[in-house]
């Protein structure tokens, strides 16, 4: 009985190596799938800000143009935030096909990379 005991210690000690490197391996893949999601949602943001201001600036110079034209400033102001409120109304009603489900996709690709990779 005494050898199965000696035995049985490597054994263990094995086992317990191999689920010690299966948690450190897991740990470092789920390290790299948060840095990969963290990432693509920080440069889509960066990316997202950029456009808005690009959008304000041409917004801002359409409206003192169309305000230009009407005679008013006010009224170009008021026109082009009316273009926007209905651009506004058209996106939100369609926001879980414009924007959920792509980002969703897009999260999911990101985090099930490396299992196509592999």
């Amino acid at each position: 009985m005494k050898e199965k005991n000696e035995d049985s210690i490597p054994l263990v000690d094995d086992v317990e190596q191999f689920v010690k490197i299966n948690v450190e391996l897991y740990t470092l893949k789920a390290t790299g799938v948060v840095a990969r999601v963290v990432s693509s949602i920080l440069s889509n943001l960066v990316i997202g800000a950029l456009v808005f201001i690009v959008l304000f600036m041409l917004a801002m110079g359409l409206a003192f143009w169309v305000g230009d034209m009407m005679g008013n400033m006010y009224s170009g102001f008021l026109i082009i935030g009316g273009v926007f409120a209905v651009i506004t109304l058209v996106v939100y009603s369609l926001r879980f096909r414009l924007i959920r489900k792509p980002v969703m996709n897009g999260m999911i690709t990101q985090i099930l990379k490396d299992k196509h990779h592999a």
